[in-house]
């Protein structure tokens, strides 16, 4: 059975690119592209892993994994998509109710990969 995946991000290319990476490895893909998006999507898609870009607009942006938790009291994990340091980040609290994160740019390789460890089959 297809593991499903909620892609959370507001640019356009980065959703498409993640969803063409992880779709051709055989995962059901959904997209939303803003906090409220988010909220509406966990209405209807059940997804076993949430790709949640950092910077989302609307979302908390200190700890927005918790904030849609908070929102949302999904049991998905959440794998947050960064472009910065993600060891500052961790430090300093801010994948708070996430399950990793990943750099923004990594390749297509390293996103299955990290959707593979992430969601086993």
């Amino acid at each position: 059975m297809a593991k499903n995946i909620l892609i959370a991000d507001d640019e356009p290319d980065m959703a498409d690119f993640l969803s063409t990476a992880l779709e051709a490895s055989g995962y059901t893909m959904d997209s939303a592209a803003s906090a409220d998006g988010i909220v509406n999507k966990l209405k209807t898609f059940a997804p076993d892993l949430i790709i949640l870009d950092m910077g989302m607009p609307g979302l908390n942006p200190v700890t927005p994994a918790l904030d849609v938790r908070n929102r949302t009291h999904t049991k998905s994990k959440i794998l947050i998509m960064t472009g910065r340091d993600i060891a500052k980040e961790q430090k300093e609290g801010h994948l708070k109710g996430s399950e990793g994160a990943l750099q923004k740019g990594a390749g297509m390789d390293a996103i299955v990969k990290k959707g593979k460890e992430m969601l086993p089959a």
